[in-house]
């Protein structure tokens, strides 16, 4: 796979109008980083407008699904959706567990923790025997809880 140069990640952001300058993202990094940065803040920006593009097409979570799904096949191959998966919930998890702040919050926590232990699962083989069948399903039941705590909390 060729990775894209600096230059190249420059002219996408700026043909795509993405915010942030350039210079100051890439201020004292060595040229890995600098692309890495640069792509990063394309990947936030693309996503962003993805969500407002697949809403004005009245796309609903079947076809959303399908087409991230397909895209994912065609950018990773089949054999590389997984490590997609897994740098997803790595992400999610990374950014709740940032916005969380230096203070315990207990919904924070549970996502960070059940995202972070469903990496784990995604990441190795599915364990087996009962500790590990009743770990998954101790998880399974714990995520119930948690989306009924919060729903509840959304319904007032």
């Amino acid at each position: 796979m060729d990775l894209p140069g600096t230059d190249d990640l420059l002219r996408a952001m700026t043909v795509l109008g993405i915010p942030g300058d350039p210079r100051y993202i890439m201020q004292d990094l060595d040229p890995d980083r600098r692309r890495a940065h640069l792509l990063a803040h394309l990947t936030a920006a693309l996503v962003e407008r993805q969500e407002s593009l697949e809403a004005l097409a009245g796309l609903d979570v079947e076809d959303r699904a399908d087409l991230h799904w397909a895209a994912d096949r065609a950018a990773a191959g089949a054999g590389g959706v997984a490590r997609l998966e897994r740098a997803r919930l790595a992400w999610v998890q990374h950014t709740v567990a940032r916005r969380r702040g230096r203070r315990p919050d207990p919904v924070a926590d549970a996502v960070a923790t059940t995202l972070g232990v469903l990496a784990e699962l995604l990441a190795a083989p599915p364990p087996s025997g009962p500790v590990a069948a009743d770990a998954i399903q101790a998880l399974c039941g714990a995520a119930d809880h948690l989306g009924a705590v919060l729903r509840s909390l959304a319904d007032p």
